[in-house]
């Protein structure tokens, strides 16, 4: 019975976090952030100026005010977790 709970709880959280991850591709491919960037600054280590998921959360939050998307603090994290899976891989903290 435990295995059972733990076997849906695993799968309910990465189907959660998968799901997050395509939300936050559809909000940036939405977004102007390509207009300000360009994939290259994702791909060049020595562009990322953050150093933790959080920084990189920040930066990702005052990206989205400057170009007025009106994202809520859980579409800026999707973005997060998005631009993370795909560039950054920065160890990310349940919040």
């Amino acid at each position: 019975m435990i295995k059972i709970v733990i076997i849906s709880f695993t799968l309910l959280f990465a189907t959660s976090v998968y799901a997050q991850k395509e939300d936050g591709k559809e909000l940036f491919d939405e977004a102007t952030c390509l207009q300000c960037h360009n994939i290259e600054d994702f791909k060049d280590k020595d562009m990322h100026k953050a150093k933790s998921f959080t920084q990189m959360k920040d930066k990702v939050f005052a990206c989205q005010l400057a170009n007025n998307t009106h994202w809520f603090d859980d579409e800026v994290h999707d973005v997060s977790l998005y631009l993370n899976h795909e560039y950054y891989h920065f160890k990310v903290k349940e919040e």
